[in-house]
């Protein structure tokens, strides 16, 4: 099984650094996680064709994880795609069917069909990939309560099986507590550094994870503390590189 992240960038854009997406080969199967902007151009640079994603996943609908889809879902149906297209979403997928079409992306014209399906039943079509709820967007309960919105505050990690043990893909994340016991003797995770507070990270290297790779950008707190962060043991994110699990 090998990684690829495509963009390791934070929130805000940078010039170096796509927003966030990562691709995951496993076998003769090949899936997405996230699509930030910057991601389409990427895949075309790895010589990713119209029929070669096996399912897109979306851990959470922050502009930066979510931006690129519509542009990648255009161009399939451009480039002409013929195989069937799972996407699995983070809530409300009929939502974002409505968003397609009001942007006048109908998937009826499709040569292709478009199945957009809950997160949750990502282990029902792929059994080596897992999806686990995290803490990221519950800070929003407050105006989510004020203004009667219909936000489920939904975000997720993913979890990817191969034969030398497990890739965590952690997405955003307040803390990862939240996610302890996946990231627990996992061979590789690749980890939110933009937003847990830096002893949040720093813990990390007490769950017998072997390679911890920083993405999302870094936060003042930990780059204050970067000192801390055992070479052998945590790397930053490098974009267009094969991880091998």
């Amino acid at each position: 099984m090998e990684a690829i992240v495509l963009g390791s960038g934070p929130g805000l854009p940078q010039e170096d650094r796509n927003l966030s997406s990562v691709l995951v080969r496993k076998g003769v199967q090949t899936v997405l996680a996230d699509c930030g902007d910057g991601c389409i151009r990427r895949l075309m640079d790895h010589g990713i064709k119209a029929d070669d994603l096996d399912a897109i996943f979306i851990t959470h609908y922050h502009p930066d994880h979510v931006g690129g889809l519509f542009i990648l879902l255009q161009m399939l149906y451009l480039q002409g795609r013929t195989k069937s297209l799972p996407v699995f979403l983070p809530e409300r997928p009929s939502a974002f069917v409505e968003i397609m079409q009001l942007m006048y992306t109908f998937s009826q014209k499709f040569k292709f069909k478009l199945q957009i399906l809950d997160m949750d039943q990502a282990e029902l079509y792929f059994d080596w990939i897992s999806a686990y709820p995290t803490d990221h967007l519950l800070g929003y309960s407050g105006i989510i309560k004020e203004h009667n919105l219909v936000n489920e505050m939904k975000s997720w990690a993913l979890s990817f099986t191969g034969e030398s043990g497990k890739l965590v893909y952690t997405s955003d994340l307040e803390t990862t507590d939240c996610i302890a016991d996946l990231l627990s003797n996992a061979h590789t995770a690749i980890v939110d550094a933009g937003h847990p507070e830096a002893e949040q990270i720093l813990k990390l290297k007490y769950l017998n994870i072997q390679r911890i790779i920083l993405t999302h950008g870094i936060s003042k707190e930990l780059e204050a503390r970067q000192a801390e962060l055992e070479k052998d043991l945590f790397e930053f994110a490098q974009e267009d590189v094969v991880y091998s699990v």
